[in-house]
């Protein structure tokens, strides 16, 4: 059986303003946990600039125990996703994080490629995960009003 959003207990932890990564300037970043059936199943972070829906916010999963070294059996992995909103709003799967791959050095993570994920059962864990977070993250209201219904 598939992991389902609804069935994903999404806990918010540090909100605060920073730089975007892409463009260096202002925006939010809402960081949290992600359970499922008391089991942790990720670390999210979110980032994107307040009152610009055409700059995507990023999405990035922490999976597997960022709290010491190789807590999966290949150690942790990271998905990167940026929402877009519009009339074709939704989420993409990054495939270029260096940036992100550089800061995370020290982890040695995983990074998952699009090609891993879309058609398989990890995209479906991983868009799960994103749809929870959007739907579920209070502090989010911005973004989900960025969708053109």
């Amino acid at each position: 059986m598939a992991l389902r959003w609804q069935e994903i207990v999404v806990i918010p932890e540090v909100e605060e303003g920073v730089l975007c990564d892409c463009c260096g300037q202002p925006a939010q970043s809402a960081e949290g946990r992600l359970v499922h059936r008391e089991e942790p199943l990720a670390r999210f972070s979110v980032r994107w600039r307040p009152g610009d829906p055409d700059h995507p916010a990023r999405h990035v999963l922490y999976l597997g125990d960022w709290n010491r070294k190789g807590g999966m059996d290949d150690g942790p992995a990271v998905a990167v996703a940026d929402y877009r909103g519009g009339e074709n709003h939704g989420f993409y799967l990054r495939d270029d994080a260096a940036q992100l791959l550089k800061a995370l050095k020290p982890w040695r993570p995983h990074y998952i490629r699009r090609a891993e994920a879309i058609g398989h059962p990890l995209g479906d864990v991983l868009f799960a995960m994103l749809d929870a977070i959007h739907v579920k993250d209070p502090r989010l209201q911005e973004i989900r009003g960025w969708a053109v219904v």
